[in-house]
């Protein structure tokens, strides 16, 4: 140690430390995850579809003479996914919702369409065929009401409430315009003849019968109504047959979904079925009448 810093050190001068370096800290960039480019979710298909059918329908607000009688939607997949998500939108595993919801959004919009108008959706996977109105992937199919329709009107039966020996009938004027609703199978009439149910409601003994769910299939006769389609009008009614009249101790009713109701209490008169009717049997049994 030189003279010099022996003095600095006698007076308490001492040399600066060197200072040490911190380490320089790692900028870390964070980086955002990839926003999903999926398909929109179904409720908002469901919307877009809704507001498509609407805005297409705008030249019949305040025109219900005009309006037509059936609307085919088309829309162009190009993957079965992207189908998947249209069928939730359509509510496609609830038969009549989204028509439901239709004339719902259709009368807030005052457009009326018929009461039995049909509605049905189509899907394509290479291109949509020539539709009254384009917009995108989506097509609509209005009838021109100039040219009769002379295609059969294809109904079905769901089960409400009671126990039918399947839980939906298919009405299919091109293989029959008559169908028999009844207690059982088969049932001899006063006139001897053999009459065959096509709309059977289980019997006690019956093969499947459950006692909770056809508590009241009791209450129908064997012979109880007849539903039967008239071509020229393209109408189905509703007779009631004599286990289904007063006279024998029953009852037929239809509820119409405005909140109206027929009793089908003269024999030989048929009751006009509109989409949407709940037809009810011996006061127990309902069934759901919808046009497809």
């Amino acid at each position: 140690m030189s003279l010099l810093d022996n003095v600095k050190n006698l007076f308490g001068f001492t040399p600066a430390q060197p200072v040490k370096a911190e380490p320089a800290l790692e900028q870390t960039t964070e980086t955002s995850k990839p926003v999903s480019k999926g398909l929109p979710p179904a409720g908002q298909q469901r919307d877009r579809l809704l507001r498509f059918v609407i805005d297409k329908l705008r030249p019949y607000q305040n025109e219900p003479e005009t309006a037509p009688t059936a609307l085919n939607l088309c829309i162009c997949c190009v993957t079965n996914e992207e189908e998947d998500v249209y069928k939730v939108a359509l509510w496609d595993s609830q038969p009549g919702k989204f028509r439901s919801e239709l004339v719902r959004q259709l009368a807030d919009n005052y457009i009326q369409l018929p009461a039995n108008w049909r509605f049905a959706y189509t899907f394509y996977s290479d291109a949509l065929p020539d539709c009254t109105y384009r917009d995108g992937n989506l097509g609509l199919l209005i009838p021109d009401r100039t040219r009769p329709d002379t295609s059969p009107l294809l109904a079905r039966l769901v089960t409400v409430k009671g126990q039918l020996e399947q839980d939906a009938y298919s009405l299919d004027p091109a293989q029959k315009t008559s169908y028999c609703i009844g207690r059982g199978h088969s049932t001899q009439t006063a006139s001897g003849r053999v009459r065959t149910n096509d709309i059977v409601l289980l019997n006690d003994d019956d093969p499947g019968f459950n006692a909770e769910r056809g508590a009241g299939n009791g209450a129908v006769s064997r012979a109880h109504a007849t539903i039967r389609y008239d071509a020229a009008r393209r109408q189905y009614s509703l007779l009631a047959d004599p286990g289904g009249l007063p006279a024998s101790g029953n009852k037929t009713k239809i509820f119409h979904p405005d909140g109206t109701m027929d009793r089908a209490d003269i024999p030989g008169m048929g009751y006009p079925l509109q989409h949407g009717d709940q037809i009810e049997l011996g006061g127990e049994v309902l069934i759901l009448f919808e046009v497809i």
